[in-house]
């Protein structure tokens, strides 16, 4: 046998022996960062696989300041799918940014997407909230944005804010406050105008 294939296996253990380090560490980071978001987000992970989270799809319908009936549907994403803790787990995850989010350190913060259909059209947004910290189940403002601003139907009341809502395992309510924007594609407000201050409280189901 020559030199250079003696040198070879003698290098075998010690390859083997960091290919199984490797793997524990990476085995590590990945159920340590499992377990700290079953800590801190109950909202969106659970050890049971049938359980209801504010993470899913949900269905509604409200009507504008303007009387026109509409339909939403709205998903609220996994702050980390399993796919992106596998990756942040090996060192290869990028950060997503799906809806501008700032920093994911607050355990809070939730984003996702919406659909708003009517006979004007559909309306595709962005969004992002946060849950409150003592009730998980209590939801802080949600700010909504045009997914393309090209694309935004005018003149229109469009989604701005949802001021306050909560959620339960099958339900959840939110009031909808609204922007105008008219066909130039500027917004405007009147407080002359009731309308203005249409406040559109909405009941989602679980889908």
């Amino acid at each position: 046998m020559s030199q250079k294939k003696k040198s070879l296996l003698g290098c075998l253990p010690y390859l083997l022996i960091g290919a199984l380090l490797s793997w524990g560490v990476y085995e590590c980071n990945y159920r340590f960062s499992y377990w700290q978001d079953l800590q801190a987000r109950p909202w969106a992970y659970s050890k049971d696989k049938n359980a209801k989270l504010l993470v899913g799809q949900w269905q509604g319908s409200f009507s504008d300041p303007d009387g026109i009936a509409k339909s939403i549907s709205l998903e609220i994403f996994a702050p980390l799918s399993d796919a992106e803790r596998r990756k942040k787990a090996s060192g290869r995850h990028r950060r997503r940014t799906r809806g501008g989010l700032g920093s994911r350190k607050d355990k809070r913060l939730f984003e996702g997407v919406a659909t708003v259909s009517s006979r004007l059209g559909q309306e595709e947004y962005t969004l992002y909230g946060s849950v409150d910290e003592a009730d998980y189940h209590q939801l802080q403002q949600i700010t909504f944005g045009a997914v393309d601003e090209k694309k935004r139907i005018k003149p229109n009341f469009a989604l701005n804010l949802s001021e306050s809502g909560q959620w339960t395992e099958d339900e959840m309510t939110l009031r909808l406050v609204f922007a105008y924007f008219q066909v130039d594609g500027s917004s405007f407000s009147s407080s002359a105008d009731p309308r203005f201050d249409h406040i559109a409280s909405v009941v989602l189901k679980r889908q």
